[in-house]
C-alpha cells in the first residue's frame, strides 16, 4: 500500500502539476534507470525527462521549462565533468527555491560532505546506484509534502516569498497545534516574527527550533543572522562555531568566522579560521585538477603507458601536501604503469609511498610483492605476499589471477604446499582457469 502511495504521488506531480524531470548528469545508467522507471514501473511517458551535460546548459533550459508553466525537480551529480557542482546547488536554491527541487546524485556517503549538500539547500540526495523502488520514494518525498503539516509549511514559505509574514505566522501556528514542538513550524514562525520586526520574538522560536532538532541546521544560522544585524558579534561567533563543528566543509562560514575574530580583536582565531577556508577550497580545486590529470592517465594507459605514467606523477604531485587515503588508487596505477614499462625499483618506490599514507593495506604489500617478483627478488617478494595474507588472508577471493600470483611467490620461495593450495583456490574460483591447471599439472599437484 505504501508504494502504492509514493507511484501516485509521482504520477500526480507529472500529470497534475506540470511536472518534469531536468537531469544535470553524464551517467547512462541513472539516466535509463530513471527513464525505465517512470515508463515501466509507472507507465510515465518519459518525455518529462530533460537532459543537460554542462552546467553552463542549465539556466536556458530552466528558463525554456518556466515558460512553460512546469514544476521542475534537477537531479544533479554532486561533481560533474570533474567540477564539484556545490556553487551550482546552492545557486538553483537561492534563484528558483519555490518552484523548483534539487536532488543531488553522488557516489559517496561521507557525512560532512551530505551535511554540506543538505545546507546548500538540497531537498534530497539519492546514493547510486539505486532500486527503481528506493528512486521512486526518493521522488514522492521530494515533490510532495507528507501529510498537512507539510501542506501547511508549503503555503506558509509562499507567504513568506510574496512578503505576507502575517499570514505565514497564521499558518506556522496551525503547523504548531498539531505538532507543538515541531522544528519547521518553529523555523517558519521565527521567520515570519522576523519579517515583521518582531526580533526577540524570532529569536525565541529559532532558539525552541533549534533545541529541538541537533542537527537541523536553519535555526541556528537564523539565531546567528540575527545577532550578527544586532551587532552582537560574540553570541553570532558562538553560534557560528557550532554550525562550523556541525558542517565543517562550508568555505563562507569559516570566512564569516574569520571576520567576527577580527572584529573581536582576536586575529590569530581569524587566521586559522581563514588559512582553514583557504585550505579547503584549495583541496576542492586541486581534487578537481587530480580528477581531470587521471581521466587523461586511464585514456592513455593501454597505447601510451609512458604518457600515463607522466599525469599520475603530475595528479599525486598536485596533491602533494594534501595526499589520503583516497589517493592510494592512484599509487597502485602509476605502480603498475612502472612494472609495464620494466621499472619495477620504481614501482616499489611509489608503493612505499603509498604505505606511508595506509600503513597497513594488504593491497599495497601484494603489489610490493609482484613488484619484486618481476625483479627476480624472490625472497623479499615471498617477505611481502605474506604480509598481506597478514592483513587480509582472504585477498585470494579477489580473482584468481591474484591467487595464481600468490602461488607463484610460493612457488618461487620453494613453499610447494602453499603454492598448490593456492592455484586450487584459482581453480575454485574459475575451474577453467589454464594458467593454474598447467602449473598444477608441472608440481604435481593434481586436483
Amino acid at each position: 500500500m505504501k508504494n502504492k502511495q509514493y507511484d501516485d504521488d509521482v504520477r500526480e506531480y507529472v500529470a497534475q502539476q506540470n511536472g518534469v524531470f531536468l537531469v544535470v548528469s553524464t551517467d547512462p545508467l541513472f539516466n535509463k534507470n530513471l527513464r525505465g522507471t517512470l515508463l515501466r514501473h509507472l507507465s510515465v511517458k518519459d518525455e518529462c525527462v530533460h537532459n543537460v551535460a554542462t552546467t553552463e546548459q542549465l539556466p536556458k533550459q530552466i528558463k525554456q521549462l518556466r515558460s512553460k508553466n512546469h514544476k521542475i525537480l534537477v537531479f544533479i551529480e554532486r561533481e560533474l565533468n570533474g567540477r564539484n557542482t556545490s556553487d551550482v546547488i546552492r545557486y538553483l536554491k537561492n534563484d528558483f527555491a519555490s518552484d523548483l527541487f534539487v536532488v543531488v546524485l553522488t557516489t559517496e556517503v561521507e557525512r560532512d560532505k551530505l551535511v554540506l549538500l543538505h545546507e546548500l539547500g538540497a531537498d534530497n540526495i539519492i546514493t547510486k546506484p539505486i532500486s527503481a523502488d528506493t528512486l521512486v520514494e526518493k521522488i514522492a518525498f521530494t515533490v510532495k509534502p507528507r501529510g498537512q503539516i507539510g501542506e501547511f509549511m508549503d503555503k506558509g514559505r509562499q507567504c513568506l516569498e510574496m512578503g505576507d509574514a502575517l499570514e505565514a505566522a497564521k499558518l506556522a501556528k496551525q503547523v504548531l497545534d498539531i505538532k507543538s514542538n515541531s522544528p519547521s513550524g518553529l523555523l517558519l514562525m521565527g521567520d515570519a516574527l522576523r519579517a515583521m520586526g518582531k526580533k526577540d520574538e524570532a529569536l525565541r522560536a529559532y532558539t525552541q527550533a533549534e533545541k529541538g532538532a541537533r542537527l537541523f541546521l536553519d535555526p541556528l544560522k537564523k539565531i546567528a543572522e540575527l545577532h550578527r544585524e544586532e551587532g552582537n558579534t560574540t553570541e553570532e561567533i558562538r553560534f557560528l562555531e557550532r554550525l562550523d563543528k556541525l558542517s565543517p566543509l562550508n568555505v563562507d562560514r569559516k570566512v564569516d568566522l574569520g571576520t567576527g575574530y577580527i572584529k573581536l580583536g582576536d586575529t590569530e582565531k581569524a587566521k586559522a579560521a581563514f588559512d582553514m577556508a583557504v585550505r579547503i577550497a584549495t583541496k576542492e580545486a586541486l581534487d578537481t585538477v587530480s580528477r581531470i590529470t587521471q581521466t587523461i592517465a586511464a585514456r592513455c594507459m593501454e597505447s601510451a603507458p609512458e604518457l600515463s605514467e607522466q599525469y599520475l606523477r603530475q595528479s599525486l604531485n598536485t596533491r602533494k601536501n594534501m595526499l589520503d587515503r583516497s589517493d592510494i588508487e592512484t599509487f597502485n596505477r602509476l605502480g603498475l604503469m612502472l612494472r609495464r614499462q620494466g621499472k619495477w625499483q620504481d614501482a616499489i618506490s611509489e608503493y612505499r609511498k603509498a604505505l606511508k599514507i595506509s600503513p597497513d593495506d594488504p593491497g599495497l604489500y601484494y603489489n610490493i610483492s609482484m613488484a619484486f617478483t618481476e625483479g627476480r627478488q624472490y625472497i623479499e617478494a615471498y617477505q611481502y605476499v605474506e604480509r598481506a595474507l597478514s592483513l587480509n588472508a582472504d585477498l585470494w577471493k579477489n580473482g584468481e589471477a591474484v591467487c595464481y600470483n600468490i602461488a607463484t611467490v610460493y612457488r618461487r620461495y620453494g613453499k610447494k604446499d602453499p603454492a598448490v593450495a593456492f592455484l586450487k583456490k584459482a581453480l575454485e574460483l574459475n575451474p577453467g582457469y589454464e594458467k593454474a591447471k598447467a602449473l598444477l599439472m608441472e608440481m604435481g599437484g593434481g586436483r
